[in-house]
C-alpha cells in the first residue's frame, strides 16, 4: 500500500507500542518546528549551498482524526537548488506496525519554500526521520 499523498491512510492508534526511529538511517535529529540550517558541501567546498529544512507534525480531516507529516525545504541560497528528501517513518493498520520509506526530488528557487509532501497516516508516537541533500543547478 503506497502511502504517499493517501487520504485514506490509517491514523495511528494511542494503544500501539512506540518503537525508535530506524537505526541505520541518517536522520536530521532536530525536533520538529524546529527549522535546520544546512550548508551542503562537495569534497572540494566548491558548491557550497545554504538552506533550511523543517518537519511538522499537523492533525487534519474532517474530526481531526488524521495525523500528517509534513517537510518543508527553504532557499537560503542566490542559485536554483535540486534537493533529494529521504523519509523514514511508521503506521499502524489493523493492529500491526509498518515502516515506510520516500524519496522524493524537489526543485527550490532562491528565496523560495517548497512542501515536499504530505504523509498522512504515520504514527507519531514512533517518530520519522528524514535527510535532504541539496546541490546548485
Amino acid at each position: 500500500m503506497s502511502l504517499l499523498f493517501l487520504a485514506g491512510a490509517c491514523a495511528a492508534e494511542d494503544d500501539a507500542p512506540a518503537a525508535p526511529p530506524p537505526a541505520a538511517f541518517a536522520p536530521n535529529t532536530s525536533s520538529p518546528h524546529e527549522p535546520t540550517i544546512t550548508s551542503s558541501n562537495t569534497s572540494d567546498g566548491k558548491d557550497s549551498v545554504r538552506y533550511v529544512t523543517e518537519a511538522k507534525w499537523a492533525v487534519a480531516g474532517y474530526n481531526n482524526e488524521e495525523i500528517v507529516y509534513t517537510i518543508l525545504i527553504t532557499n537560503q541560497d542566490s542559485r536554483i537548488l535540486r534537493c533529494t528528501t529521504e523519509l523514514k517513518g511508521a503506521y499502524y493498520e489493523n493492529g500491526k506496525k509498518f515502516d515506510i520509506a520516500d524519496r522524493q526530488s524537489s526543485t527550490v528557487f532562491p528565496d523560495q519554500q517548497v512542501q515536499v509532501g504530505n504523509w498522512l497516516g504515520m504514527d507519531q508516537k514512533s517518530g520519522a526521520t528524514y535527510s535532504v541533500k541539496c546541490h546548485a543547478i
